[in-house]
């Protein structure tokens, strides 16, 4: 079946085939399915990385923690550094290598390279105090399930407020 449309003012026909209707909406779907394809690769990459992510913050903080808070950090530590992923990843081999159980067994080791104590401490910091980056650029991420509560959780409930404007007072200087 063709459908043949003349344009009565106009010397232009068109004709229209609908195996060709047919192989367009292929084309059309083929490349929908391929962009839904790159779009599952890329989410489930991701998926992998924020799980490997929160299994190593369960090594490093001794915690139980939410997959989903691991993914939100790992992506507010990505936004800060370009080199994350890599200072994971050396992370990650050094423990695999040294086949420690715990963090304490871990630390025992004293790792000789700074940046896997700095990459360590990052992620500890961040999960116990709930937030990601200094002052300036810091970014929430959970205020209830920051670690530094925990110890205390069922005992001392967790504040709802704070203490008022500067109460902590400015951060110390670094060269002492």
């Amino acid at each position: 079946m063709s459908i043949d449309t003349r344009n009565s003012g106009s010397a232009m026909s068109h004709s229209f085939h609908r195996r060709d209707l047919l192989r367009a909406t292929v084309a059309v779907g083929g490349l929908a399915a391929l962009a839904g394809l790159a779009t599952s690769l890329s989410a489930a990459a991701a998926n992998d990385d924020a799980q490997s992510f929160t299994q190593l913050s369960e090594f490093l903080t001794g915690y139980k923690l939410d997959p989903v808070l691991g993914a939100r950090y790992l992506a507010a530590f990505a936004k800060r550094s370009k080199t994350l992923h890599a200072d994971i990843a050396v992370l990650q081999q050094i423990i695999r290598q040294s086949g420690v159980s715990n963090m304490d067994a871990f630390l025992a080791l004293k790792p000789t390279d700074p940046n896997v104590m700095k990459t360590a401490t990052l992620i500890v910091s961040g999960w116990y105090l709930g937030v990601v980056g200094e002052p300036a650029d810091a970014e929430l991420i959970t205020y209830e399930e920051a670690l530094m509560y925990r110890p205390t959780k069922g005992i001392l409930p967790v504040p709802t407020y704070g203490p008022g404007p500067n109460a902590w007072g400015p951060k110390p200087d670094s060269k002492i």
